[in-house]
């Protein structure tokens, strides 16, 4: 039987079935019931609030991840701002004349009391330097000139600094404004690599640095004995250590 035959058939066991009724008005009433029940569907708020929350949850989420990432790194930044500021606190007041240089064994006890200020972080993995620089004194009234007298460094990736009585250092490592003609400053710096604990994935490992500088309170310059050849260098004499 052809599909035409059956609609045919379909049609008339409809209309035999309707009596009076018409088969516009079957369907007409039909497509009424359908828009009230459409109605009637969008109009319910029964599951609103679950929409809502499928909605809003990925955003609550990442705000609330977002700020914990933030805070730890915060944390872990000021931590090593106080082992920075430490490690020149430390010494800048250790030696209280000219005739106790800083040795070794003052230098380790630095680093290693410094090293504890970044509990409950992994002090192992942080870099410490701490480096004395003397300014030079110009007759001209210009900016004195920085060099490296000592510097010591412990630690991953933590480098000493170079002593040099004829390399001046750069205004980015000294700022200009702390530089005091004929004077001295101890600067301590540390380093830490912080690993998010969820946004790893994505930012990696995070550098972290930090630096303070600090003037010697009963000295002129902090002199530092060189294990080495035993002599005591705390400032420049011309062009040579001394």
């Amino acid at each position: 039987m052809s599909l035409g035959k059956i609609a045919l058939a379909r049609i008339s066991c409809v209309k035999a079935s309707l009596g009076k009724t018409s088969l516009a008005q079957h369907l007409r009433a039909t497509g009424l019931r359908l828009r009230a029940r459409l109605g009637d569907f969008a109009c319910r708020a029964s599951g609103t609030a679950a929409i809502e929350f499928a909605m809003v949850l990925p955003v609550m989420l990442t705000a609330y991840i977002g700020s914990v990432e933030i805070g730890g790194a915060v944390t872990a930044d000021r931590k090593l701002a106080n082992l920075s500021l430490t490690l020149a606190n430390l010494s800048t007041r250790l030696q209280t004349s000219s005739s106790n240089p800083l040795q070794d064994t003052d230098v380790n006890s630095i680093f290693n009391a410094s090293a504890a200020v970044l509990t409950p972080y992994n002090s192992t993995q942080a870099g410490m330097v701490i480096t004395s620089f003397v300014f030079s004194t110009p007759t001209d009234g210009s900016m004195p000139n920085a060099f490296v007298v000592w510097s010591n460094a412990t630690g991953p990736g933590a480098t000493a600094m170079t002593p040099s009585c004829t390399t001046p250092i750069s205004t980015s490592i000294v700022p200009a404004n702390i530089r005091t003609p004929g004077g001295s400053v101890i600067l301590g710096q540390a380093t830490f690599p912080y690993n998010p604990a969820i946004g790893k994935m994505f930012t990696g490992t995070i550098k972290l640095q930090e630096s303070n500088f600090m003037v010697p309170r009963y000295v002129v310059s902090v002199g530092r004995t060189n294990s080495s050849t035993g002599k005591t260098y705390s400032t420049c004499s011309g062009s040579n250590l001394a």
